[in-house]
């Protein structure tokens, strides 16, 4: 399976910022606000290629762009996304 497929099921979409980064995200509830989850490769411009790619996450306010919380390092894709069992959150 893809990067690619990995992150659509779990509902994740590869899009671009109006920067020109490449990201994923997904809409999330965030502290009750509407908010979405952001993506990207360790160059923070860029989608990781491989699960096992180090890779940065923010949370941003969907309607402001705002970051909600500092942008957390990953070691890898993987990693990261073995850490939203334990919040649900994100």
């Amino acid at each position: 399976m893809t990067v690619d497929q990995e992150m659509e099921k779990l509902g994740f979409g590869a899009s671009s910022s109006g920067g020109g980064c490449e990201w994923y995200t997904k809409q999330v509830q965030h502290k009750g606000k509407n908010a979405f989850v952001a993506v990207t490769d360790d160059g923070g411009l860029g989608l990781p290629e491989s699960m096992d790619d180090p890779v940065y996450v923010g949370v941003y306010d969907l309607d402001s762009g705002d970051l909600f919380e500092e942008v957390q390092k990953f070691e890898s894709l993987r990693s990261y996304l073995g850490s939203l069992a334990d919040n649900p959150e994100n």
